[in-house]
């Protein structure tokens, strides 16, 4: 079953996840109108989400997606790995 939240980052720009999981993320896809460069880092950061337990707490997933941001030399403007995580915990918690 696809699960999906949407979140208006506070004076930054719209952001979409849809995901699928058991007791793991086993499918995500992370889309809004915010800028990221380069681009395809979004799938890097979509491929290092798959298999977090569902259980994880918001700073874990945060850690995730910064860590993949650094190690790619990443810049991501108008939403924060903090805003993603957050509208991940929203998606599995509805």
């Amino acid at each position: 079953m696809e699960h999906f939240a949407e979140y208006k980052v506070p004076g930054g720009k719209l952001l979409s996840v849809r995901l699928e999981f058991g007791k793991k993320i086993e499918k995500i896809r992370i889309f809004g109108d915010f800028f990221l460069y380069p681009e395809e880092v979004i799938n890097k950061i979509e491929k290092s989400l798959i298999g977090i337990d569902v259980n994880a707490s918001k700073e874990k997933l945060s850690e995730s997606i910064s860590k993949t941001l650094a190690d790619e030399k990443a810049e991501m403007l108008g939403v924060t790995p903090d805003a993603i995580a957050h509208t991940i915990r929203m998606a599995i918690e509805r």
